[in-house]
C-alpha cells in the first residue's frame, strides 16, 4: 500500500479552482499523458502510472485522473484505484470525462468486490506504542475495523520505546476479508508507565467489622447489669413463685442482631 492516492488529492483540485499553468507545463502534461497511453497501449502499467501521475501533478485534469485510475488497477494498486475513480467521477460533470462517467462508475464497483479487508487486532498495545502497516503508520481508529489493502504481503508492526519491535507479515487476498493478530510483549507484564494489570494486584485485607458489642467495656457492664436481672429475677421468683417471663434465657457474645 502507498500514499500516491493522497498525494493525488491534494493536488487535483477542481478544474474551475485549478491554477493557471505556463505553455511549458501545459506541454509537459500534454506529453506524460501521451507517453502514458504508449505504456498503456504496449501493457507497460508501471511505467503509464508513473507518467499519468506526472502530468496529473503538472496540470490536473478529469481524463488524465480516470486514466491512472485505470493503470493503478493493473499493477495491483486496488485501494489507490478505487479513489481515484471516486475522484474522476465527482468531476466527470460535463464533456468527454461526463461521457465516461458511467464506463467509471462500472470499473469502481468491479473494484470494490477485489479489495481485501482485514481487521488488525493487537494485544497488549498501549496508547504510545506506534503500529504502522508496511512503511504507513496507522491511528488507533484504524485498529478493530475492517481496513481496505491492496492484495498481496504486507506487514504489521508495532514499536515500543525500550522494546524490540514486533512484527507479523500477512497476505492478503482478493476480496477476502480476513482478521490478523498481533501478540505484543506476551512475556511482559502490563505495568508499563506505572499502569497494573488489575488481575495480578493483591488483594486488600478484609475490613474487619467493630461495633460497640465487641468492646469489652461493654460486656463488663452489661454482665454486671444482667446478672443484677437475673438475681432479682430468682429472688422475684422464690418469694412470688411465678411462671417464667414468656422470653426467658440469655443470648452469648456475637449473637446480639445488630439492625
Amino acid at each position: 500500500m502507498r500514499s500516491v492516492v493522497l498525494a493525488m488529492l491534494l493536488l487535483f483540485v477542481p478544474l474551475s479552482r485549478a491554477h493557471a499553468q505556463s505553455a511549458s507545463e501545459q506541454a509537459l502534461a500534454r506529453d506524460q499523458f501521451r507517453e502514458g497511453v504508449r505504456a498503456a497501449q504496449e501493457q507497460r502499467w508501471q511505467d503509464a502510472v508513473d507518467a499519468f501521475q506526472r502530468s496529473l501533478e503538472l496540470a490536473p485534469r478529469a481524463m488524465t485522473m480516470m486514466n491512472l485510475a485505470g493503470a493503478l488497477a493493473q499493477v495491483g494498486r486496488l485501494v489507490e484505484s478505487s479513489e481515484a475513480y471516486r475522484m474522476f467521477i465527482s468531476e466527470a460533470q460535463s464533456g468527454a470525462a461526463a461521457r465516461v462517467r458511467g464506463e467509471a462508475e462500472a470499473q469502481l464497483h468491479a473494484l470494490e468486490g477485489r479489495i481485501p479487508h482485514v481487521r488488525l487486532q493487537i494485544h497488549n498495545r498501549l496508547d504510545s506504542d506506534t503500529v504502522t502497516l508496511d512503511e504507513y503508520q496507522l491511528s488507533a481508529a484504524a485498529m478493530g475495523s475492517a481496513l481496505p489493502v491492496d492484495p498481496g504481503d504486507h506487514t504489521l508492526t508495532i514499536a515500543r520505546e525500550g522494546q524490540e519491535p514486533r512484527s507479523v507479515t500477512f497476505t492478503a487476498q482478493e476480496g477476502v476479508q480476513s482478521e490478523v493478530v498481533l501478540e505484543a510483549w506476551p512475556d511482559l507484564a502490563a505495568t508499563d508507565h506505572g499502569e497494573g494489570n488489575p488481575l495480578e494486584q493483591p488483594l486488600p485485607p478484609p475490613v474487619e467489622s467493630h461495633t460497640v458489642f465487641d468492646e469489652p467495656a461493654f460486656w463488663i457492664v452489661g454482665g454486671v447489669i444482667l446478672a443484677g436481672l437475673i438475681a432479682g429475677g430468682i429472688a422475684i421468683g422464690v418469694t412470688t413463685q411465678s411462671a417464667p417471663p414468656p422470653f426467658f434465657g440469655n443470648l452469648s457474645p456475637h449473637q446480639v442482631p445488630v439492625e
